[in-house]
């Protein structure tokens, strides 16, 4: 019997073995470990704040004292959107700072400060920058605002629709892989026409929050 050449044989081996090296060629590679998203800003984001205030608000007046109120109050926070890139947020932002006890000078000589309480609400555009590892915060959300009060006995007053804005500085702690809880000092501002489009009052609030976050 004629031996087949040696040439033959190789050929031979290569055909055989080509199905079981295509095969090991195309076996897919384990998966790459999915990257942890725990106590990190990335994704959905929401803050919740609820914090103390002292509130000051005045407005000149020609010929006359300037309008001024001021008092000890209450502020509110809440932001919702998501991390355009990991630490950067951007959220939509309603606010409120308020004062509870009023003192004043001149206060009845408009309706807008005629008031026993009186508050500075704001919705705005927040961008939030986050100092990792750290968990420390700023915050700034320019925003429409509205000056508003009561007097009690069911009489509420407003201002035109005005400009401002508030800012805080915050730091956060990990309690678990995607909420944060922390403390944060605001600062807002505002700048309203009263309803017959005078005087303008200035309004400035500022005051220590706590905060829920999560991201």
């Amino acid at each position: 019997m004629r031996s087949i050449p040696r040439t033959g044989l190789l050929l031979l081996l290569a055909v055989l073995l080509a199905p079981i090296v295509a095969r090991a060629q195309t076996e897919e590679l384990p998966p790459s470990p999915v990257q942890s998203t725990a106590q990190r800003h990335l994704g959905f984001f929401l803050r919740m704040e609820l914090g103390a205030d002292y509130f000051h608000t005045t407005a000149p007046v020609t010929g006359g004292d300037a309008l001024s109120v001021e008092g000890p109050g209450a502020s509110f926070g809440l932001l919702l959107g998501g991390a355009v890139t990991e630490d950067w947020i951007l959220a939509g932002d309603v606010w409120a700072f308020s004062a509870l006890s009023l003192a004043g000078s001149n206060a009845g000589r408009s309706t807008s400060a005629n008031s026993s309480t009186v508050q500075l609400m704001g919705v705005g555009l927040n961008v939030t920058h986050y100092f990792m590892p750290a968990n420390v915060y700023l915050s700034f959300s320019p925003s429409a605002v509205l000056l508003s009060g009561n007097d009690g006995h069911g009489s509420y007053s407003q201002t035109l629709l005005g400009f401002g804005g508030r800012a805080s500085i915050g730091k956060e702690w990990w309690v678990s892989d995607h909420w944060g809880f922390g403390v944060a000092l605001g600062l807002a501002v505002g700048v309203n026409k009263d309803q017959g489009g005078t005087p303008t009052w200035t309004t400035f609030s500022g005051g220590l929050a706590f905060t829920a976050t999560y991201n």
